[in-house]
């Protein structure tokens, strides 16, 4: 204690002013760290349901929605279809230009797919160069119409790669049965229409009875 006592006032007053400005700093800092964790785990969330290539939703991510829509669509017993699509002749392509070019063709497909889907819609990468559309609220009619659609865009659409080329798909739809069956028989019924359509000739849409 000094002599002054309005001089010992003075400097306590500017040391607790100055433990309260380091105080509002620290609390501001820990806010920002806060933020910016808060944005690290949501990027994290996102990669980790998005497939790194195509930027689509990834295998586990559409399988998840799959199934969460199975249950909307028995508990409301709304309409529900999927469309199983598949790259024709895909290894030919990775064999006479390569796999950086092959890569590009996934890339232009994903955003293809993008512009052919209604917003509501949901479009994710199956794996390797199959993909899964879940059409909630959607007849098989419907489904359909749209897999004829995308199957007129991705024909008539060149892909550049330097060069350009072409692709076309085959697609298989099936709409959801319910009260018979799960989202794995489900979607084995959606693979097995793709496949009617590769048998049949490929560039074209089937669909499961």
């Amino acid at each position: 204690m000094t002599d002054n006592p309005n001089a010992e006032i003075q400097r306590l007053t500017e040391e607790l002013n100055k433990a309260r400005q380091e105080l509002e700093e620290a609390k501001h800092s820990i806010k920002a760290k806060e933020v910016e964790l808060r944005a690290i785990l949501i990027q994290a969330d996102e990669v980790s349901h998005t497939d790194a290539l195509t930027f689509l939703s990834n295998r586990r991510q559409v399988i998840n929605s799959l199934q969460k829509e199975v249950i909307r669509a028995e508990r409301y017993k709304t309409s529900f279809s999927i469309s199983m699509l598949d790259i024709d002749h895909f290894k030919k392509i990775n064999d006479s230009y390569g796999h950086t070019v092959g890569d590009e063709v996934l890339i232009q497909l994903a955003d293809m797919m993008r512009e052919g889907v209604r917003e509501s819609d949901m479009v994710g990468r199956y794996g390797g160069e199959e993909f899964l559309i879940l059409l909630p609220n959607t007849e098989l009619k419907k489904a359909g119409e749209q897999a004829s659609r995308l199957c007129k865009l991705i024909r008539e659409t060149d892909i550049d790669v330097g060069k350009k080329i072409n692709i076309t798909v085959s697609i298989g739809v099936a709409e959801y049965r319910h009260g018979e069956e799960n989202w794995q028989k489900f979607l084995s019924r959606a693979d097995m229409a793709l496949y009617e359509a590769k048998n049949a000739g490929r560039d074209r849409w089937a669909v499961s009875e």
